[in-house]
């Protein structure tokens, strides 16, 4: 039976990866191609990003006779790397999963449907600590070397660390599932940790070359306190010593943990994945029904949807919370700034703030999977006498109530706190409007062209479809194309602010051509769904 069940797992993966959701049919070699590019670029950068880090630590640890204590750092970074790549994940694959209920009444033991999903959440941590290990051995190897013993304990211990996280991870996916189930509104618990995590990362990165600094001056106070943690002592002892001692070691602390939360998520699987959250008793009290437009209705519709999956606002609007971070970062740091935006030639100071902004709005995607999320109740949804062009235009606009605030709030610090002209302050606030707009459109004219259905939880959908990427992608690029256009061919051609409209004239009018489209073909092809 656990066969089985992995078997359908791995199916499932290889098919969202190889045929389009919306039946059996192949997704196309430009499709697969796309995807085949995207994945691969996306891994080199961070290849290349902890490639880098760890080439500057490798030889003053080695110099410093602490070659064990890079091994575990490197465990550490990926492990953390790890954790917060696939806890989230963990919540919504293990225990929130649309295929549950089924399965559960189905004679098939809670531990096998348990296990199955453990399988493929390991598979996860193997791919996100390649990220990490593959570079950190390959800059000690090019710069110090490795012994046979070495290589063979290193491949041991990257086999048996993905166990150890997977303890952390699915025991915390296990309480965080136990507490929302008790909860009303499990979304707030969701943001609030994500929002640690994300806090968390960003002062890592913000700080890394500090970090990096003080590690290597007090390396061996570091790496003194650090012996304390035994799994990485003896991670970082196994590879850098060949010792064999240490690894059975290391495989003691990540086998019989990783046992121990099996055996104890096996026994309240049952409990969690079948809990609902008590609710009061609804009191019915006469008041007048407030009347709206099929429009107001729709809107309302999928705001709830939206305020309902804390992973839906994290992922999809993330591009948000970051322009209010930077809008408010502009303001505390508008004395710092003046001075350089002062000496930038006319119109480049409105220029790169137009860049930067239309980044951040292009980092939104809460269109693009709008059309997916409504899964097996999308023929609810098309039941309704509502036009298809009202459906489609409803999730536009939930788009632009989440992303365009953020957007206006930001073009108006902007011109609030740095020097520029009428024409200039003008375009801040128009252009990445009009992008926030191209982003809602594009959306979901993607997402009609690539819905995905056939999701057993919608992280799945928000983080890994098809039409996010391409939205997401596609705004970059129509931010990056008129940019290198203008460094190649047009600068000194014609000026900076007559540039920025023109650019805003193209973009209005392919928002109007998405806009004429959802109309018409667009409504036509929501129809055939």
């Amino acid at each position: 039976m656990f066969k089985a069940l992995l078997r359908v797992q791995l199916s499932s993966v290889i098919a969202s990866l190889m045929r389009s959701s919306k039946g059996d049919k192949k997704r196309s070699v430009a499709g697969g191609a796309m995807i085949a590019v995207l994945f691969v670029f996306v891994a080199l950068v961070l290849l290349f990003a902890c490639g880098a880090m760890f080439y500057v630590l490798a030889g003053p640890l080695d110099s410093m006779g602490l070659d064990w204590f890079y091994f575990a750092i490197a465990a550490l970074t990926a492990f953390a790397l790890c954790f917060i790549g696939s806890v989230f994940t963990a919540q919504q694959q293990l225990f929130a999963a649309r295929d549950n209920e089924l399965l559960l009444a189905m004679p098939i033991k809670p531990k096998f449907i348990l296990g199955a999903r453990m399988v493929m959440l390991l598979l996860i941590n193997y791919a996100l600590e390649l990220i990490v290990l593959l570079p950190a051995l390959v800059a000690w190897g090019m710069q110090i070397g490795f012994t046979g013993a070495g290589i063979a304990a290193a491949v041991l211990s990257a086999l048996l660390l993905p166990l150890l996280v997977m303890c952390f991870t699915c025991l915390f996916a296990w309480i965080l599932a136990a507490i929302s189930s008790r909860m009303r509104n499990k979304t707030i618990i969701t943001m609030v940790l994500y929002l640690i995590f994300l806090a968390a990362y960003f002062y890592v990165y913000m700080n890394m070359n500090d970090l990096l600094t003080s590690l290597i001056a007090n390396g061996a106070e570091v790496a003194g306190a650090m012996s304390a943690v035994y799994p990485a002592y003896a991670f970082g002892q196994a590879i850098a010593d060949g010792n064999f001692v240490q690894l059975a070691g290391f495989a003691a602390c990540c086998v019989v943990p990783f046992a121990i939360v099996y055996a104890v998520l096996s026994r309240g699987f049952l409990a969690v994945t079948t809990r609902r959250p008590t609710a009061k008793k609804a009191v019915y009290r006469e008041q007048k029904l407030a009347v709206s437009s099929a429009s107001a209705a729709l809107l309302k519709k999928e705001l709830r949807h939206f305020a309902a999956n804390g992973m839906y606002i994290l992922n999809a609007s993330f591009g948000s919370i970051l322009t209010i971070a930077a809008a408010v970062a502009l303001i505390i740091y508008r004395d710092t700034l003046m001075p350089l935006a002062a000496m930038l030639p006319e119109g480049l100071a409105a220029a790169f703030l137009i860049i930067a902004l239309c980044f951040l709005c292009a980092t939104d995607v809460i269109s693009a999977p709008s059309i997916s999320l409504e899964g097996k109740t999308l023929w609810l949804l098309k039941s309704l006498p509502v036009t298809p062009r009202a459906i489609l235009m409803s999730k536009v606009n939930l788009h632009l109530v989440i992303a365009l605030p953020p957007t206006l709030i930001a073009s108006a610090c902007c011109v609030i706190a740095l020097p520029m002209d009428a024409a200039g302050a003008a375009a801040v606030v128009l252009i990445p409007a009009l992008m926030c707009v191209f982003g809602a459109l594009l959306g979901v004219v993607t997402n009609l062209r690539f819905p995905k259905f056939d999701y057993i939880n919608e992280t799945a959908v928000i983080k890994n479809s098809a039409s996010v990427m391409i939205a997401m992608f596609g705004c970059w690029a129509v931010l990056a194309a008129p940019v290198v256009l203008y460094v190649v061919a047009l600068d000194g051609v014609i000026g900076v602010t007559a540039y920025l409209y023109a650019c805003a004239a193209l973009l209005a009018a392919a928002c109007a051509l998405m806009y004429a489209y959802l109309g018409r073909g667009g409504s036509r092809r929501f129809e055939n769904l």
